[in-house]
């Protein structure tokens, strides 16, 4: 802790910015500060006493992480400063406790609770405590070197995640980062001769918290907006010289969904993924995918490409630059089918915390629900301590198509979206205590009405302790 102070310390007079009336609103946030850091501070000469009292057998582990948020955010909605509800401010606290149990070598049972709640200061419709339940969000047996072969099987609720998390990352995005696990089945083929891995997954998720597992004070609350089944296959090869090479095949049916924000149909996903170094100082990744069959009675024909070339100058700082883009195809009005990207299981802050919010209007109600989208990003970062990174973005962003002009907060004619900037300083406090302090500002276009232009803001800090 001495280090990252003496460290940091020329860095400090950048954050007497972010005072007034963001840390008016911190509240108990600043107590759960004052705590993670007086943890670093305390944390033992011998670092491996947490290891040895984490794995007290050769076949029992297991850990604890509290992470702890003050969030505020303004005009993030509807961008309207007249809007009676435009300002929020907040804490969340969550909680996990895990075990890993190797009854048998190649078996291995995992757990772990999840808790979440928070404390909110505005808007005054929200004032005070909420609640959340505790449940289980992974309960899986995993088995590995099947029969003698290079497999490994993975049954139960687990976490998924594949190449960049561009479509495959949140099984439960209505609640956000609470939890993002799935309720599947998972087969793992991995040929090392050929440097090649083959995954398999069934998956089986369902609205109620407590339709395959109980919880403790349900809540009510859905961990999706609709029922779904169906199964994904992922192939990755590495036998070409510093590449990488993906190709994978969705299929998700979506049936009983709630009213107005859940989704009924057969999703069908076709996709491929490269990326890899092009020089000593460059890398690149790129993605593109297609998305078909049907969705609320229409058919459903769309596709997206993501794709990023980063620069690394290998100095003292790490400094980086990083050019990317992003399209998202948009629902033609016009046709009677649906041409508009359908984000799957990535409906998280993939490269926006305040636009999460903003794209709840074109989804109906579900956060996130990036779509209908052009996306530039200018991005720098550099490690002026091992203690600290700096990332600053920005993003001028635009629409394809104009489905709901004219209702709601959207223009009847106008493609920019916005400007969208971001700055973050992530710290590395100790090896069991990390933060960041992250702020956004949002500058609508013209695809917004004029009276939904008004500058949008974010801003969060986080501290979390894993034990």
């Amino acid at each position: 802790m001495r280090d990252f102070v003496r460290e940091t310390a020329p860095v400090w007079p950048l954050l007497d910015g972010i005072r007034g009336g963001f840390l008016k609103r911190m509240g108990l946030g600043a107590v759960c500060v004052a705590v993670c850091l007086a943890a670093a501070a305390a944390e033992p000469a011998n670092p491996d006493w947490a290891d040895q009292v984490k794995r007290p057998t050769d076949w029992l582990s297991w850990g604890a992480a509290m992470r702890l948020r003050q969030e505020s955010f303004e005009n993030a909605y509807t961008l309207s400063d007249q809007d009676p509800n435009n300002v929020y401010s907040y804490q969340r606290y969550r909680f996990q406790l895990w075990n890993d149990l190797k009854p048998l070598p190649p078996l291995t049972l995992n757990t772990r609770l999840a808790w979440e709640f928070r404390t909110y200061q505005e808007p005054a419709s929200k004032e005070g405590p909420a609640w959340d339940e505790i449940l289980i969000d992974h309960l899986n047996l995993s088995w590995t070197n099947v029969l003698g072969q290079p497999l490994a099987l993975t049954v139960g609720r687990q976490d998924l995640t594949f190449g960049d998390r561009w479509l495959v990352w949140d099984g439960t995005s209505p609640d956000g980062s609470r939890t993002e696990f799935f309720d599947a089945a998972r087969l793992t083929w991995d040929w090392k001769e050929a440097q090649t891995r083959v995954d398999a997954v069934y998956f089986d998720l369902h609205q109620e918290s407590d339709y395959w597992l109980p919880v403790i004070s349900p809540t009510g609350a859905s961990l999706t907006e609709q029922n779904e089944r169906g199964g994904i296959l992922y192939l990755s090869n590495r036998s070409l010289d510093r590449t990488q090479l993906d190709a994978y095949l969705i299929y998700r049916h979506e049936y009983d969904p709630q009213p107005v924000i859940g989704d009924r149909g057969d999703l069908y996903v076709a996709g491929a993924r490269a990326a890899g170094d092009v020089a000593e100082h460059w890398k690149y990744r790129s993605e593109f995918a297609a998305e078909f069959g049907s969705k609320n009675g229409r058919g459903l024909n769309a596709f997206g490409f993501n794709g990023r070339l980063c620069y690394f100058f290998k100095d003292s700082w790490n400094h980086n630059l990083r050019l990317g883009y992003e399209y998202l195809s948009g629902d033609d009005p016009a046709s009677a089918s649906d041409e508009g990207w359908d984000p799957m299981w990535a409906r998280r802050a993939q490269w926006s915390e305040l636009l999460t919010f903003t794209f709840t209007t074109e989804g109906n109600g579900r956060k996130a629900n990036w779509t209908n989208l052009q996306r530039i990003n200018a991005g720098w970062s550099c490690n002026p301590t091992r203690w600290l990174e700096a990332l600053v973005d920005y993003m001028p962003l635009f629409a394809n198509d104009n489905p709901l002009g004219g209702t709601s907060i959207f223009n009847e004619s106008g493609s920019f979206r916005g400007h969208l900037a971001a700055a973050v300083l992530k710290f590395r406090f100790s090896k069991r205590v990390t933060g960041h302090l992250w702020s956004e500002f949002f500058f609508p276009g013209s695809y917004y009405r004029s009276e939904n232009r008004d500058t949008a803001a974010f801003l969060r800090a986080e501290l979390t302790t894993v034990f």
